[in-house]
């Protein structure tokens, strides 16, 4: 057989490699999926997405804390109240006017537990605090990390939240009627939520 000559070998690979460049845009363009393809799935997954995010706003609990947490508050004003009342009656009639200031102490701890609400709805964590002027804290459900549920035999109990909000990483809830009920109810709502944002998420990607 005839050995191939120099020019002939040169103009195989030309050939060659010409194949080759036409060969790999080919090929890049069959891995492409195409663009329309992607731009309806992906507005099919985020309206899907926002109509569970953006549902109507639902209460599902709503407490006050017990008043037992200010007990510390409420025995020193007790405290404050007999010494007063001893003082006024075997130094002076003169200290039965400070009587007024546990009497205030006592009132304002009463009155902040009473205008402290916490409120467990379908999309966040509400918590009111203030008497004069309030200041409501909002935590979003899909910020929970996980769950705490601590339930008595009389069906009352409490949950803690534990989320990736730096200012309230860690939320207990008073005590509640049938805590395991609102518990689930909580969890499979946020399990939700957080599954419907990453596809809105990964389809961005």
């Amino acid at each position: 057989m005839a050995e191939a000559t120099p020019e002939q070998t040169s103009s195989y690979e030309t050939l060659e490699n010409t194949h080759q460049d036409i060969e790999q845009p080919s090929r890049a363009s069959e891995g492409t999926p195409d663009s329309s393809d992607d731009a309806k799935l992906q507005e099919a997954v985020e309206k899907h997405a926002k109509k569970i995010l953006n549902r109507k706003e639902e209460i599902i609990w709503r407490g006050t804390p017990r008043h037992t947490k200010k007990i510390k508050a409420h025995l020193l004003s007790f405290l404050l109240i007999s010494v007063i009342s001893y003082l006024g009656i075997k130094v002076h009639i003169f200290f039965f006017p400070l009587l007024i200031i546990p009497i205030v102490i006592s009132f304002i701890k009463f009155v902040e537990v009473k205008s402290t609400i916490f409120e467990i709805t379908n999309k966040r964590l509400k918590i009111k605090e203030g008497i004069f002027s309030s200041v409501t804290n909002e935590i979003e459900l899909y910020h929970i990390k996980n769950t705490v549920l601590e339930e008595k035999r009389n069906n009352k109990g409490f949950i803690t939240f534990y989320t990736t909000n730096e200012k309230f990483d860690k939320i207990k809830f008073p005590r509640m009627n049938n805590p395991a009920e609102i518990h689930d109810q909580v969890r499979d709502i946020y399990e939700e939520i957080k599954l419907e944002r990453n596809k809105i998420t990964h389809t961005k990607k």
